[in-house]
């Protein structure tokens, strides 16, 4: 009997859930163009149709098998859980996939990138950046920070020590709930008495 060839959706899922089951099994590192190819039933030439490389590919897969992440800016009557609503889902979808993972996709990515370009993504004017900004408005409106004397460096602080936290392997729960603890609603509530 003839093998039938897949195409289309049918293919498309056997190559992520392939990529998947290989990226739990072996590791970023270890995986490969090669052995998803194969695993998968298809061949190289078929996956560079899709995605450019390994990176785009682990990230289709992850959004299929990961639930969906949906920043919204919270507004739970304290800056601290704002913090933790906005932070906790990133935190668990990247340990979920594994700090390896995460790392090895950005260095892939960035490969890519000029370094200006990384550092405006960084910068004042992106996404999470403004979400904090409209978090900083509601602890201010509930005067827990005086948020005229927030700096452009203490507005993003959070953005740096989730980033830091992810390059040194360390991004989970308890790390969150240190960082905001101990390091973001001292420097923010400090702004009552400057």
């Amino acid at each position: 009997m003839k093998k039938t060839r897949r195409r289309g959706k049918e293919l498309e899922e056997a190559i992520l859930n392939s990529t998947w089951k290989l990226l739990k099994e072996q590791g970023y590192e270890n995986l490969t163009m090669d052995s998803i190819a194969e695993n998968a039933g298809t061949t190289k030439t078929v996956l560079y149709r899709r995605w450019n490389g390994k990176a785009e590919l682990i990230i289709a897969a992850a959004k299929l098998n990961l639930p969906d992440l949906k920043l919204t800016v919270p507004n739970s009557g304290n800056l601290r859980n704002d913090l933790l609503e906005l932070f906790s889902p990133s935190a668990t979808i990247i340990e979920s996939l594994g700090s390896d993972t995460v790392l090895g996709i950005l260095r892939d990515q960035m490969q890519k990138v000029s370094f200006i370009d990384i550092l405006s993504k960084i910068s004042v004017q992106n996404a999470i950046s403004q979400m904090l900004e409209q978090l900083f408005t509601y602890a201010h409106e509930r005067k827990e920070i005086d948020k005229t004397k927030l700096t452009n460096t203490t507005k993003i602080l959070p953005i740096y020590l989730f980033i830091n936290a992810l390059l040194i392997g360390d991004l989970n729960e308890n790390t969150l709930v240190h960082m905001i603890d101990d390091i973001l609603l001292p420097t923010y509530q400090h702004t009552l008495y400057m």
